[in-house]
């Protein structure tokens, strides 16, 4: 079965890039650095050492990335803007649909901290 090609839902027309990190395989936007986690995949990546997320954290933090909304790049579902449990000061995106989390480039790391 051919996999979609799934497009950043902040840069719009960028392809993601596969990684896969301890078995866990994430999208990674190869511009704005954001990551698409599919449902369950960031609790698990988050207990991971953070010297395992080291290639996924390089992004930096741009605040003007939040105010611009976005895609899933799996279902085309317009992504919901919520706030994270674990750092009020970041901001989710997520599909109401297949429940997957987008985090704009930055925010990995500060959440693996």
């Amino acid at each position: 079965m051919r996999r979609r090609i799934m497009k950043c839902p902040k840069c719009k027309q960028i392809e993601l890039k596969s990684h896969v990190i301890n078995e866990i395989e994430v999208d990674q936007c190869p511009t704005c650095r954001g990551i698409w986690f599919d449902e369950q995949e960031l609790p698990v990546m988050l207990t991971h050492a953070s010297k395992d997320l080291k290639s996924l954290t390089q992004g930096k933090e741009r605040s003007d990335l939040d105010k611009i909304s976005g895609q899933c790049p799996v279902d085309d579902s317009d992504l919901m803007r919520v706030f994270c449990q674990a750092d009020r000061n970041v901001v989710l995106d997520r599909c109401p649909k297949c429940l997957g989390v987008w985090l704009d480039g930055g925010e990995l790391k500060r959440l693996a901290k």
